[in-house]
């Protein structure tokens, strides 16, 4: 259930308008000590405080027999980059502390338009122990966690993206799913009369066709450098197909 509240004020004849958005979630549980708890643990979330992960403002109360979770509305997209996910595993999954919260999956997540990255269901903070928590991060990320881990914000690919078209969306969320990368966009420069033009790791390319077999060229040299001993061997590759590899993506169809 969502509230939204907005009031206007005024000074002389121009007026502003102040809206907030929330989101509210009523629980009820069938044992009233596992209710207690989740309000303890959410009291204690209001005291944490993380370095690049923002806790959404919120307010927990009893309604009789109800929990009432009252929270602000995080506008913006679910993590996907492996540099989003190296926040996560850096701030929620490491860390000495008994508690965290103890779901990754990528909708339990939001990074906002400032780059922040929100947890979402706030009531999945519990005690949850170091080692769980890391358990718990592998059984979910599979493959791709142990990447995350790999990277731990080394290797950060640079990449700026020129022009606004179709082909540079493309490359963007490429990069932004396979690759620990800052990236950086921008108009094409006013002396080029392409309709493409990018930087990837201090290389230029003037079509999307040469800047993602680069991309498949540093995938695999990141691939073999990755050190996957002691990986359980149905970790050793994605469950699905990559964005660089599948039969929808393939660079000799890219016009």
């Amino acid at each position: 259930m969502s509230n939204t509240y907005s009031r206007y004020c005024t000074t002389g004849h121009e007026y502003c308008q102040i809206t907030s958005l929330t989101m509210r979630k009523e629980m009820l549980f069938a044992d009233g000590l596992d209710q207690h708890e989740v309000y303890s643990n959410l009291e204690r979330l209001q005291k944490v405080k993380f370095n690049r992960i923002k806790i959404p403002d919120f307010t927990v109360k009893w309604d009789g027999n109800l929990l009432v979770l009252e929270t602000e509305f995080i506008k913006g997209n679910h993590v996907r980059s492996i540099a989003d996910y190296n926040i996560v595993f850096d701030e929620l999954v490491l860390g000495d502390s008994e508690y965290g919260f103890d779901s990754y999956q990528p909708n339990n997540f939001i990074v906002s338009e400032s780059g922040y990255v929100y947890p979402i269901d706030l009531d999945n903070y519990r005690h949850f122990t170091p080692d769980q928590r890391l358990k718990k991060w592998e059984t979910t990320m599979g493959f791709w966690g142990h990447i995350v881990e790999s990277y731990r914000g080394s290797k950060q690919l640079q990449v700026k993206i020129y022009g606004h078209g179709h082909s540079q969306s493309k490359l963007k969320k490429l990069v932004e799913g396979m690759f620990n990368a800052n990236i950086e966009c921008g108009d094409l420069p006013p002396e080029f009369y392409g309709d493409f033009y990018c930087k990837i790791g201090g290389e230029t390319y003037d079509n999307l066709l040469d800047a993602m077999n680069c991309l498949k060229s540093l995938y695999i040299e990141t691939r073999n450098e990755i050190e996957l001993d002691g990986l359980p061997k149905h970790y050793h590759k994605p469950k699905k197909s990559s964005a660089l590899f599948d039969s929808n993506n393939r660079t000799e169809h890219i016009g």
